[in-house]
């Protein structure tokens, strides 16, 4: 079993929790966490201003790989673009703006977070 650090605080109802290739994936109604190995990615649903799958390529070009030189081949590629993203890791909390977040998500997550989107007015 994975160690991912503990959450405090979720914001919101959690939907969805998915483990895969070392990488846990999380969806409340209020945000969407992403943890991979000791650090944690945390965006908030009203500061996503988009939501696209992109080409292989591209996600390759700039997603950072888990372990090894290959990044994680599951799922289909998303680009998520934020306000605001919180990058949580054991040396505390960094808060980047204007961030294009690169992700792999499985279709039912995907859906699911384009649903919740649309929901709050996305």
């Amino acid at each position: 079993m994975y160690q991912f650090p503990k959450i405090k605080m979720l914001r919101g109802e959690l939907k969805r929790t998915e483990i895969r290739n070392q990488v846990k994936y999380q969806l409340t109604t209020k945000e969407f966490i992403q943890q991979r190995g000791r650090t944690t990615y945390r965006i908030a649903l009203e500061h996503i201003l988009g939501f696209v799958e992109c080409s292989d390529s591209e996600y390759v070009r700039h997603a950072k790989p888990v372990y090894g030189t290959i990044p994680d081949r599951f799922g289909k590629p998303y680009k998520i673009v934020t306000n605001l993203m919180y990058l949580v890791t054991e040396s505390g909390v960094i808060e980047q703006s204007r961030v294009s977040f690169y992700t792999r998500l499985s279709p039912n997550f995907a859906r699911q977070l384009e649903m919740l989107l649309t929901a709050n007015g996305m």
